[in-house]
């Protein structure tokens, strides 16, 4: 029951995206101002860039990160987050590592710490995560813990740090018990004083606004929906990763 839970979350939250190409149009991405607001500044990442040094990011997490809905991972949000970067700074060797494997915990992504996300180097670390833990009930102190953790190795390391909350879908929000994942991941954010990227509201504002086709959407159009998501996704990070650069 559960893999098949998990499957159908992965699908159901990405066919709710918009219609067409890949490339995303600003107006098909919007969100409301306080959705891009962010108060952290990433000053071990702005002092490679301003020093002209390669930069190296990895982003960890699940399907979505390894954008597996879209077919490839050239077309994951963190492929376009790389893309984005390099246009904003084009006199910077930006390196964005895809991390994501499918139906892990927090604790299993922490596992891979050491291999996956410190044997690279990275200055920065996207942490998605949440989603596994919410399909299988796990405890709420252990997913907590689990995101302890790995804020602290980052931090000890001098890493900055951004966490990806989970995606928004009326059918998986209706099945799914994520408020309790949201509070707690938003919540060790804010005392660790680490950016959460409000991946989940931002979904659930394109939702509540009827800006994405939810009905009629056939299986061969999956792919291409899932990747204009991780489009918009992948230029929203870009634009916080903008903001806090001092």
């Amino acid at each position: 029951m559960r893999p098949r839970l998990l499957a159908a979350v992965a699908v159901a939250a990405l066919v709710a995206a918009p219609l067409g190409a890949v490339a995303a149009e600003p107006a098909e991405c919007s969100v409301p101002q306080e959705l891009q607001r962010i108060d952290i500044k990433f000053p071990r990442l702005a002092a490679r860039l301003h020093s002209k040094e390669p930069v190296t990011i990895v982003a960890i997490g699940g399907a979505s990160t390894a954008g597996a809905a879209a077919g490839s991972p050239d077309l994951s949000y963190p492929s376009r987050l790389r893309d984005a970067l390099a246009a904003d700074f084009p006199e910077a060797t930006i390196r964005v590592v895809n991390k994501g494997v499918p139906r892990q915990s927090a604790q299993q992504m922490l596992d891979r710490f050491p291999s996956d996300v410190l044997a690279e180097d990275p200055v920065l670390v996207i942490w998605e995560t949440g989603t596994v833990d919410a399909v299988h009930d796990l405890q709420i102190d252990d997913f907590a813990s689990a995101l302890q953790r790995g804020i602290d190795q980052l931090k000890n390391r001098a890493i900055d740090i951004i966490l990806v909350d989970m995606q928004f879908s009326r059918s998986t929000a209706a099945m799914i018990d994520f408020d309790r994942y949201l509070r707690t991941l938003h919540r060790v954010g804010e005392l660790n004083e680490v950016y959460v990227f409000p991946r989940f509201a931002m979904m659930r504002y394109w939702s509540e606004q009827n800006m994405f086709n939810f009905d009629g959407v056939l299986a061969e159009e999956r792919a291409k929906l899932a990747a204009k998501v991780y489009d918009c996704l992948g230029s929203h990070l870009a634009h916080s990763i903008r903001l806090a650069i001092p």
